[in-house]
C-alpha cells in the first residue's frame, strides 16, 4: 500500500479516535517519508523542566528506516497519535500539541456520531490488514511485538466500532456525565490561551450532551439501554453535578487556576465573569437538560435482555471481551481458567481466613507515607527512572459512589514525566482498601513507574501510550502482589488481606460479570454463586449486582491480566531459579512492553531460554 493511501486512511480515525482513548489520528500535514524523532519534554537534574531536552531513548533507531517493512511500522507507530479530535482529548494527549507536529483543534467536544465509528472501524480493519501483511523478517523483534500488540488492538477495535449502539456514552458509574467535568475542571491554566480554550470546551457541552442522550435514547428504544435503577444512578450523578453553585467545583477551581496567572485586574475579572455566565447559560442547564431527559428513558427497558442475548450483542461481547481480556482464547475456555483459579485461591486461603477471624484488614499507612516507602522500595529494586512530577487530586466526596477508588492517567506523549492521579478518599476510608495497595497499584511500582519506564526504554509509541488495559492492570495488580511482602506491616495478614481481595473484588467479580453480560444469569445465580463463596449477605449481593449492571465486563481486564501476568511471571521465575534475580526477570517482563499475552508468553519463553542457556 502506498502512503499517498495510507494517509487517507488515517485522517478516517480523527472523528473517533477519543473513544478508544485520550490520544486521535493522523494530521493531513504528516510527511510519512520523513518522520522526526518529537521532542519530548523532561526535566534536568534539579527537577526543572527542560521542553527541548530529547530523550526518548531509542526513539529512532537505523532499523526505523532499514526496509519498507520498518518505514511503514514507523509511519504508523508515530502517526496514529499526531493530532487530537478536540482541545479536552488535546490536554490529556499532550503537554502541547505543537511538540508534535500538530495544532490545538478548533473543537471543544467532539460529538460522537455512528458514522465516524463506522468509519473507525473500516480504518482499524485496513491497518491491521496492511500491518499483518508486513514481511517480519525485514523487522526487529521490538518491531514484530508492537505490530502483534497494534493488529490484536485493531481488530476487535474494529469489531465493537461496528456495533455503535451497544456502547454506552452515560455510565452509573465512572460515565462522561461525571468524568468530563472532572477532567475539564482539572485542566492546568499555564497562560491566557488555556483559559480561552477551556471556554471552547464549556461552550461545547450542552450540543455535545444532547446528542449523547439521543444516542442513549436510541439505545432504550432498541431494548439495550439502561434499566430504571441505573438511569437513577446517572440522574443522580447530574443533580450533583450542578447543585451548591456558589461553592460548584467547577467554579472554585476556575477561580483558583485563574488567580494563579497573575494577570491583571481586569482580566481577571473578565475571566472570572465569563466562566460564571458559561456555567449559568452552559453548563448547568446541560445537567438539567440531561436529568429531564434521562427521566423519560425509564420504564422503558426494565425487562431488557442479557447483553450476549439481545441482536448483534454476542458478536459485540466477544469482541469486547477479547479486547479487555488481552486473549484470544474462546470465551468458554477462559472461564475455565478462571473458575480453576478461583477454585485454587478459595481452597489454599479459605481456612486462613476463618482461622484469623478477618478478611481484609491489614496496614494503615495513609497515602503520603505510602508514597514515600514505596517510591523509595521501588528506587532500590527496580531499574531506575527519570524525576517526575506527579499532580494528586481527590474526587469531592458527594461523588464517592460514582467514581473508581483511585484512577491514573497516563502522561502526555510530549512530557512523560508527568502524571496525574485521582484518590477517591470517601472510598479509600472502606477497610477494604488500603493506602499502601493503592499506592503500590497506580503509582510504584504499578501504573505511573511502568508506564515512564518504558516510555524512557521502549522504541514503540504504541506500545506505550495506548497501552493495552489488561496488561496495564495485570502489572498494577501484580505489583500490588510483589509489593505487599515487602510491606512495613505483619506480612502473613497482609497476604491473607490481599488475596482476599483478589478473590472477591477482581475474580469472582470477573467470572459474575461474564455470567451475567455472556451466560445470562439472574441475580438469584449471583446470589447463588456467592453463597458456594461464603458470602451471603443482601448488602454484598446488591454491591456486586450494582457494579456488574453498570459495566459492561465489569473486572475482566483486572482479573485476566492478573492471571495472566503472574502467571508468565512466575512461571520464569521458577524456571530461572538461581540464574536470574526476580528483578532482571521483571525488567525482561517490561522491555517486552504490551503485547496479547500469548505473544508475551511466548517471548518470554525465549528470555528463559536463553539464560538458561
Amino acid at each position: 500500500m502506498k502512503h499517498s493511501r495510507l494517509m487517507k486512511i488515517l485522517t478516517l480515525i480523527t472523528a473517533g479516535a477519543i473513544f478508544s482513548s485520550p490520544l486521535s489520528a493522523c494530521s493531513k500535514t504528516m510527511d510519512p517519508e520523513n518522520i522526526p524523532k518529537p521532542p519530548v519534554a523532561s526535566t534536568d537534574e534539579n527537577g526543572n523542566k527542560d521542553s527541548e531536552a530529547i530523550n526518548w531513548a531509542g526513539a529512532s533507531t537505523s532499523a526505523d528506516s532499514s526496509t519498507e517493512a520498518a518505514r511503514t511500522f514507523r509511519y504508523y507507530d508515530v502517526g496514529l497519535f499526531v493530532g487530537s479530535s478536540d482541545i479536552l482529548s488535546a490536554y490529556y494527549a499532550f503537554d502541547d500539541p505543537k511538540n508534535y507536529y500538530s495544532d490545538w483543534p478548533d473543537k471543544g467536544l467532539m460529538i460522537p456520531t455512528e458514522e465516524a465509528y463506522k468509519a473507525a472501524a473500516e480504518a482499524y480493519s485496513q491497518y491491521a490488514d496492511e500491518l499483518s501483511g508486513l514481511d517480519p523478517e525485514e523487522l526487529t523483534e521490538a518491531q514484530n511485538r508492537a505490530i502483534a500488540d497494534m493488529c490484536y488492538d485493531f481488530k476487535y477495535m474494529a469489531e465493537t466500532y461496528r456495533h455503535f449502539y451497544y456502547m454506552p456514552q452515560l455510565y452509573p458509574m465512572g460515565g462522561k456525565q461525571i468524568v468530563y467535568p472532572f477532567l475539564t475542571a482539572l485542566i492546568q491554566f499555564k497562560s491566557k490561551d488555556d483559559v480561552l480554550r477551556y471556554f471552547k470546551i464549556l461552550e461545547d457541552y450542552y450540543d455535545f450532551f444532547s446528542a449523547i442522550v439521543e444516542i442513549e435514547k436510541k439505545r432504550s428504544e432498541m431494548g439495550i439501554g439502561w434499566d430504571d435503577e441505573n438511569l437513577d444512578r446517572i440522574i443522580e450523578d447530574c443533580t450533583k453535578m450542578q447543585e451548591d453553585r456558589d461553592i460548584n467545583f467547577m467554579k472554585t477551581t476556575f477561580d483558583s487556576k485563574v488567580g494563579a496567572l497573575h494577570l491583571s485586574d481586569q482580566e481577571t475579572s473578565d475571566l472570572l465573569k465569563r466562566n460564571q455566565e458559561l456555567l449559568d447559560t452552559v453548563y448547568y442547564p446541560t445537567m438539567e437538560m440531561l436529568i429531564e431527559k434521562l427521566q423519560e428513558l425509564k420504564g422503558i427497558c426494565n425487562d431488557k435482555k442479557y447483553l450476549a442475548y439481545t441482536p448483534e450483542g454476542k458478536a459485540y461481547y466477544e469482541a469486547l471481551f477479547h479486547e479487555k481480556s488481552g486473549t484470544s482464547l474462546p470465551i468458554e475456555d477462559a472461564i475455565h481458567l478462571l473458575d480453576e483459579k478461583i477454585a485454587s485461591i478459595y481452597e489454599e486461603y479459605y481456612p486462613r481466613w476463618t482461622s484469623a477471624g478477618s478478611y481484609f484488614t491489614f496496614g494503615g499507612l495513609e497515602f503520603d507515607q505510602a508514597c514515600e516507602w514505596c517510591k523509595r522500595f521501588t528506587g532500590e529494586h527496580f531499574p531506575k527512572i527519570m524525576d517526575n512530577e506527579l499532580n494528586v487530586y481527590n474526587v469531592p466526596e458527594k461523588f464517592a459512589e460514582s467514581m473508581q477508588p483511585a484512577r491514573y492517567y497516563s502522561s502526555p506523549i510530549d512530557y512523560y514525566t508527568k502524571h496525574t492521579v485521582w484518590l477517591n478518599r470517601g472510598m479509600l476510608d472502606s477497610p477494604n482498601y488500603d493506602m499502601f495497595t493503592v499506592v503500590s497499584h497506580e503509582m510504584y511500582p504499578g501504573h505511573l513507574y511502568q508506564h515512564q519506564y518504558q516510555a524512557e526504554h521502549l522504541i514503540s509509541k504504541y506500545q506505550v501510550f495506548n497501552t493495552s488495559i489488561p496488561y496495564a492492570e495485570g502489572w498494577a495488580e501484580y505489583s500490588e502482589w510483589l509489593m505487599i511482602h515487602y510491606a512495613p506491616f505483619e506480612k502473613e495478614q497482609a497476604e491473607n488481606a490481599l488475596m482476599a481481595q483478589f478473590l472477591y473484588s477482581t475474580y469472582i467479580a470477573a467470572r459474575m460479570s461474564i455470567g451475567v453480560d455472556y451466560q445470562g444469569w439472574t441475580r438469584d445465580d449471583c446470589a447463588a454463586y456467592l453463597n458456594h463463596y461464603h458470602q451471603d449477605k443482601k448488602e454484598v449481593l446488591d454491591e456486586y449486582w450494582n457494579r456488574i449492571t453498570a459495566t459492561q465486563c465489569y473486572s475482566v481486564e483486572y482479573a485476566f491480566g492478573l492471571l495472566f501476568t503472574s502467571q508468565i511471571l512466575e512461571s520464569a521465575m521458577k524456571e530461572l531459579d538461581g540464574i536470574c534475580t526476580q528483578e532482571e526477570v521483571l525488567k525482561a517482563y517490561l522491555d517486552l512492553g504490551c503485547a496479547p499475552f500469548e505473544v508475551l508468553s511466548e517471548d518470554m519463553e525465549k528470555f528463559v531460554a536463553a539464560k538458561k542457556g
